[in-house]
């Protein structure tokens, strides 16, 4: 169970997404704005059974020290990364313990604040695939939420991290469903580590 830290992420990419760029309906669209970059605090607060992502060009130096007692910067967040930037990144764990950022007063955080991933073993996480998962499914990590319509985005903000059903030759795979589970309810999964 590395031990890792939301806060090397500070800037996201963009400041707005698209919902055609959410959706990665049609590369290079331009749609009305649906997504807007979200306070600090918002967006690096994790809560156990998210999905953490790594960066696979930034963190170069880290993927060779993922091991027990070794910090690694990742996001659980999704907000304002579009799907193409899926190939930027690499699964890094779900997050078992939390990690409550409080508002930037706007001089900065004073401290980096980390919380532990499973990296391996049985893990408990939210259905956010948009139907429902049943046990031997795969499971894969996925920015676009599926089912998720522009005005439920508008509420729920900032989107994280989202699970869905995958293929077998997906490079995205996480593991494997160990139970049930409808649209929003928690199901356990077997990491792929």
């Amino acid at each position: 169970m590395p031990a890792v830290d939301a806060y090397e992420f500070s800037a996201l990419e963009k400041d707005q997404l698209s919902q055609t760029e959410m959706a990665d309906a049609v590369p290079g669209a331009i749609g009305a704005a649906i997504e807007f970059k979200p306070h600090f605090h918002e967006w690096a607060t994790v809560q156990p059974g998210l999905v953490c992502l790594a960066r696979k060009k930034k963190t170069a130096v880290f993927r060779q020290y993922i091991a027990a007692e070794t910090a690694v910067p990742v996001i659980a967040c999704a907000a304002c990364l579009p799907k193409a930037d899926e190939k930027n990144y690499f699964f890094a764990g779900i997050a078992r313990s939390k990690s409550v950022r409080t508002p930037d007063d706007g001089i900065g955080p004073s401290v980096d604040e980390f919380f532990t991933v499973s990296i391996g073993g049985m893990a408990t996480l939210l259905n956010t695939s948009g139907g429902p998962i049943y046990p031997g499914d795969l499971i894969e990590w996925s920015f676009a939420h599926s089912g998720t319509s522009t005005t439920d985005r508008a509420k729920a903000s900032p989107r994280r991290v989202a699970i869905s059903v995958a293929s077998v030759s997906s490079p995205k795979i996480i593991g494997r469903a160990l139970s049930f589970a409808k649209k929003g309810e928690t199901l356990d999964i077997l990491l792929k580590m």
